[in-house]
C-alpha cells in the first residue's frame, strides 16, 4: 500500500516536472528577451534611427541664444556710439578704434579659439567663452571709463568669434542630413532677431535709464545660453575621433532617451571613421590638404566679401539715418553729437525683419536648388545692387537699396554657414569653420574701418570699394565646387577625395 502511494505520488510530481513543458516555458522565456536585429555602425546611421527630438530642440535653442546673445555684444556698439560719443566726447579715432578692436580680436582669436574644440570639445568651450563674454559685459556696464570699455570689447569680440564657430560645427554633428541646415539657420535667425530688438531696446532704455543698464538688460540671453548649454549633449562625432568610446556610448544612450527611441533592437557599434586621412585633431594645416584646399579658401574669400558687407551696412546705415545721406555723389555733414530719432530707430528694426525673410527664403532655395546654387546667385546679386547706392535719387530710394543689400546678403551668410562645416571632418571642423569666419572678420574689420575713414571724406570711393570687394565674393563662390545638399558627412569626403585626384 505504501509503495502504490509512493509510485502515484512520483507519478504526479513527474508530470509537473514533464520537459516538454519545462521546454515550452523556456521559449517563451526567450521570446520576452528581444535580441538585437540590426547592427549601427556609423553615427549617420544613429542620426537617422533617432530622428529629430529633444537633442535637437535643446541644440537649436542654443544656436538661437548663441546667435543672439553674441551677436548683441557685437552690435551694441552702433546703437550706443552716438551716446558714447557724447557722454565721453569721443573722437572719430576713437569711434574707429573701438569698431576695429571688437571686429579685429574676433578675426585674431576666434581660430584659434575654435581650433580648441576640435582639441578639447564642443560644449565645454562653449559654455567657457559664454561665461567670459558674460563677464565682459558686466565690466563693460559697471565702470565708466572709455578704456576699460575698450579692453572688454576686446575680450568680447575674441570669445564671440570662437563660440558661433564651434557652434555650427557642433550642430551639423547632432542632426541626420535632411536636418543639418536648421543649426545654423537657428543661430542666424537668433543674430537677425537682435536686430530687431537691439534697437527697440535701445529705443526705450537709452534715452530713459541710459547706456550702461542698457549693457545689462542685453546680456540677459547670456545667462540663458549658459543653463541651457549644461542641458545639451557632447557631439558624438567628436567623442568618436577622440576615441572616447565609453563616453560616447553614454551620450548615445541619453541622446535616443531624449528623441523617445527604443535601442533594444539595436547593436549599437559605431566603428566607421568619418576620414581616415585627418586623424590628428586640431591639425591646422590640414584644412589646406588638397581635398580641402579648393572650397576652404572660396569660401574663406566669400565670407571676407558677405562679411564686409554685413558690418560695413550695421555702420553704414545709423550714419547714413542721422546724416540724411543722399546717394554716394553728395557728401554728408561733418561729424557731429546727433543722437538717432524714433524713426531711425523704426527703420534699423525694419532691417531686422528684412533678414528674417531672407534667411527663410533661403532655407527654401537649400533645399529646392542646393547650397551652391543659392550662395552664387545671391553673391551675385550683392554685387549688382551696390550699384545702386551710387544714384541720389531720395533718402527712402538709398534706404530701400540697402534693404536689399541686407536681404541678399543675409541670405548668402545663411548659406554660407550652411555649407562650411559640412564640407570638413570632425577632427579639423571647428579649425576650419574659425579660419573661415576669422577672414569673414578681417573682412568686417575693413567694411567698418572704411566706412568711418570714407564716409565723411569721399562717399563715392567708399561704395566703390564695397562694389569691388563683393565681385570679388561672387568670383570666389564660383570656384566652390562640392554640392552638400542631401549627402551624408562620409559621402562628401569621399566625393571630395575623388575631386582631389581628378
Amino acid at each position: 500500500m505504501d509503495t502504490e502511494k509512493q509510485s502515484l505520488i512520483a507519478g504526479v510530481l513527474s508530470k509537473k516536472r514533464n520537459p516538454e513543458v519545462q521546454h515550452n516555458t523556456d521559449v517563451i522565456s526567450n521570446h520576452n528577451v528581444e535580441k538585437p536585429s540590426q547592427q549601427i555602425n556609423s553615427l549617420s546611421e544613429f542620426l537617422e534611427l533617432i530622428g529629430v527630438g529633444k537633442t535637437q530642440y535643446i541644440s537649436w535653442i542654443c544656436g538661437f541664444l548663441i546667435g543672439y546673445a553674441d551677436y548683441t555684444e557685437l552690435l551694441v556698439i552702433s546703437v550706443i556710439i552716438p551716446y558714447l560719443r557724447c557722454h565721453w566726447q569721443l573722437s572719430e579715432n576713437f569711434e574707429a578704434a573701438i569698431s576695429l578692436c571688437v571686429f579685429g580680436s574676433y578675426a585674431a582669436f576666434s581660430g584659434i579659439i575654435a581650433r580648441f574644440s576640435d582639441v578639447y570639445g564642443r560644449r565645454k568651450l562653449l559654455i567657457l567663452n559664454s561665461v567670459v563674454v558674460l563677464a565682459a559685459s558686466i565690466v563693460a556696464a559697471a565702470v565708466d571709463n572709455k578704456w576699460v570699455f575698450l579692453a572688454t570689447r576686446i575680450v568680447t569680440g575674441s570669445f564671440v568669434g570662437g563660440n558661433i564657430s564651434i557652434y555650427m560645427s557642433y550642430s551639423v554633428e547632432i542632426c541626420n542630413k535632411e536636418y543639418r541646415l536648421l543649426g545654423p539657420i537657428s543661430s542666424n535667425v537668433g543674430s537677425v532677431v537682435v536686430i530687431i530688438l537691439i534697437n527697440l531696446q535701445g529705443l526705450l532704455i537709452l534715452n530713459t535709464i541710459g547706456w550702461q543698464w542698457f549693457i545689462i538688460i542685453i546680456s540677459i540671453p547670456l545667462v540663458l545660453k549658459i543653463l541651457i548649454l549644461a542641458f545639451a549633449v557632447d557631439s558624438p562625432r567628436y567623442l568618436l575621433v577622440s576615441n572616447r568610446q565609453e563616453k560616447l556610448n553614454a551620450t548615445l544612450h541619453r541622446m535616443a532617451r531624449l528623441n523617445g527611441k527604443d535601442l533594444t533592437p539595436y547593436e549599437v557599434k559605431i566603428t566607421t571613421i568619418e576620414d581616415t586621412v585627418c586623424q590628428q585633431r586640431g591639425a591646422f594645416m590640414d584644412i589646406f590638404l588638397p581635398q580641402h584646399r579648393r572650397n576652404v579658401v572660396a569660401l574663406s574669400l566669400s565670407f571676407f566679401s558677405n562679411i564686409f558687407m554685413e558690418f560695413g551696412l550695421v555702420i553704414l546705415l545709423p550714419l547714413m539715418l542721422s546724416s540724411l545721406y543722399c546717394g554716394a555723389t553728395g557728401k554728408p555733414p561733418p561729424h557731429t553729437c546727433n543722437h538717432l530719432t524714433t524713426d531711425d530707430f523704426y527703420k534699423l528694426t525694419f532691417s531686422g525683419i528684412v533678414a528674417i525673410v531672407a534667411i527663410f527664403i533661403c532655407m527654401g532655395a537649400m533645399h529646392k536648388l542646393g547650397r551652391l546654387i543659392t550662395i552664387r546667385v545671391t553673391s551675385g546679386g550683392i554685387a549688382v545692387v551696390t550699384i545702386g547706392l551710387f544714384v541720389c535719387v531720395s533718402g527712402s530710394f538709398n534706404f530701400a537699396i540697402i534693404m536689399f543689400l541686407k536681404f541678399l546678403e543675409q541670405a548668402a551668410n545663411t548659406a554660407m554657414w550652411t555649407t562650411a562645416p559640412e564640407l570638413l571632418p570632425t577632427t579639423i571642423r571647428s579649425s576650419a569653420v574659425g579660419f573661415m569666419n576669422a577672414m569673414g572678420k578681417f573682412g568686417g574689420v575693413l567694411g567698418t574701418t572704411s566706412v568711418y575713414l570714407l564716409f565723411y571724406q569721399s562717399p563715392s570711393a567708399l561704395i566703390s570699394f564695397f562694389f569691388v570687394v563683393q565681385v570679388m565674393g561672387f568670383i570666389s563662390s564660383l570656384v566652390l565646387n562640392t554640392e552638400s545638399k542631401n549627402m551624408e558627412l562620409e559621402d562628401i569626403y569621399d566625393e571630395q577625395e575623388k575631386q582631389s585626384k581628378t
